[in-house]
């Protein structure tokens, strides 16, 4: 009886996303199933606290991050960057520049869909149709949603706080990839734009592209879960232009600076907080999940306020208020829908892992394509990695195989939570509502499959090495 309440909230769940275009809706319906299905009430009461306990540390961090952007685009921060990108005689760099190398930076701070929402409408200003807007960042929020939001998905979606094997499973089976991505973007924005390619000639510049982004983003994956994706877009975004852009074109060394140091000061905060708080949490009794008293959510918020004193912003009360009061009325629905979600997620824990399980131990020499498959199911469905890992994490953790390592595994649910982000309809909704043009769903979804499929079977072909040669 569990399993088909959960067959028919899943069924409900798909309607609301498919057919009424309201994920919201089809997660209302399907916890509202659920609860109703539950024989005994007082099992409701731990799933759902924390449910509200894990909203409330992801609704801080999406309302820091945005909020500390508001507050930087309204000092008009970032013209000298629109300037920098007007300049450049070739538009598929800027491309390169904003979509892969900026939407990684921003995903590794924030994430959550909100990249993707703040470069589509810059690229619509510069000149690009409203497909190309849309379509590119998405498609390019992939790589960088591995260790997005300062390694959410990670630490909320699956408990893991510091690199281990586990995670360099998921630096290989992403590197790959990300070296391919810079030519996907290419192709996509051929299509889009309707342009011919000189593939000769930019291939030097598309693989340097993703070269300059792996190297760092390996390399710092190493040691933390929290950067990779950041400094990979910032060290990488300056090696590319500093070698693969006319000199002519090249900004100078205080150009970076002027532009980057708000980050820079937020990730010195992140650290010292990081160092002070972390260990220190707020402990409830019984089975609720801790509180840590280190929340980047709220390092963002001080660093817009430290931010705003630098430039002796006057009226410094009523900005603040002001831009807060924007922030929430763009995030209050999709933190809604967050809500929503993590309840559900947390209610059909245990009858999801029997069926996971149950699934994979009958086919198990299927279980690398059913991983990655359901990672990306689980992204799209719900528009989140961290969501999606929520949702599919434990199943995977406590399934047991002879040949199949659990780290690897994880890693492979991982990279497929993290390029469903590519196709996930919130994420699409998301960004269509800052273009406010007519580009229909499928078209988006039908151009990022490709994305998707590209990229899932480079990491499944990595997978199948990895198990053989281990």
């Amino acid at each position: 009886m569990e399993h088909l309440i959960l067959i028919i909230a899943f069924i409900g769940l798909l309607v609301g996303v498919f057919l009424l275009k309201r994920l919201w809706l089809g997660a209302l319906f399907a916890l509202g199933l659920v609860i109703l299905g539950k024989t005994y009430p007082a099992g409701l009461y731990v799933p759902i606290a924390n449910g509200l306990i894990i909203t409330a540390e992801l609704g801080l961090l999406i309302f820091g991050a945005y909020l500390f952007y508001n507050l930087l685009s309204a000092h008009r921060h970032f013209k000298e960057f629109d300037v920098f990108l007007n300049s450049f005689s070739s538009k598929l760099s800027v491309v390169i520049i904003l979509c892969w190398f900026m939407g990684s930076f921003m995903e590794g701070i924030a994430g959550f869909g909100i990249p993707a929402m703040l470069i589509a409408p810059l690229m619509l200003a510069l000149g690009f149709k409203p497909i190309t807007s849309i379509i590119l960042p998405l498609a390019a929020n992939t790589t960088a949603v591995a260790f997005g939001a300062l390694g959410t998905p990670l630490k909320i979606g699956l408990g893991i706080f510091s690199s281990g094997d586990m995670v360099l499973y998921t630096l290989l089976l992403n590197s790959l990839p990300a070296l391919m991505m810079p030519f996907v973007l290419a192709f996509l924005y051929s299509k889009t734009e309707q342009v011919k390619i000189n593939w000769p000639k930019e291939r030097k510049k598309l693989l340097g592209a993703g070269v300059c982004f792996v190297v760092p983003y390996f390399i710092t994956g190493l040691f933390t879960v929290e950067y990779p994706s950041a400094i990979a877009g910032f060290i990488g975004l300056i090696l590319f232009v500093s070698i693969f852009i006319p000199k002519k074109e090249t900004p100078k060394l205080s150009f970076w600076w002027n532009s980057f140091y708000p980050y820079l000061l937020f990730v010195g905060l992140l650290l010292t907080a990081k160092f002070l708080m972390s260990g220190y949490t707020f402990k409830w009794n019984g089975d609720l999940k801790e509180i840590p008293l280190y929340q980047p959510g709220l390092v963002f918020v001080f660093a817009g306020l430290v931010y705003l004193i630098i430039k002796n912003y006057k009226s410094l009360s009523l900005h603040i208020l002001t831009e807060t009061k924007r922030t929430i009325s763009r995030i209050y629905k999709p933190i809604t829908t967050i809500l929503l979600l993590v309840c559900f997620v947390q209610l059909i824990n245990p009858e999801l892992n029997g069926l996971m399980q149950g699934l994979l131990t009958d086919n198990p020499k299927l279980s690398i394509p059913l991983i990655a498959l359901a990672g990306v199911g689980g992204s799209f469905v719900t528009g989140s990695a961290t969501m999606s890992n929520l949702l599919l994490g434990n199943s995977i953790q406590t399934f047991a195989s002879m040949t199949l390592s659990t780290p690897l595994l994880l890693a492979l649910l991982h990279t497929g939570s993290a390029v469903g982000n590519a196709i996930s309809l919130q994420n699409i909704i998301m960004v269509k509502s800052v273009i406010q043009q007519p580009v229909r769903e499928e078209k988006i979804v039908s151009y990022n499959l490709i994305t998707v499929s590209l990229y899932m079977t480079l990491s499944m072909l990595i997978a199948v090495l990895l198990v053989r040669y281990r």
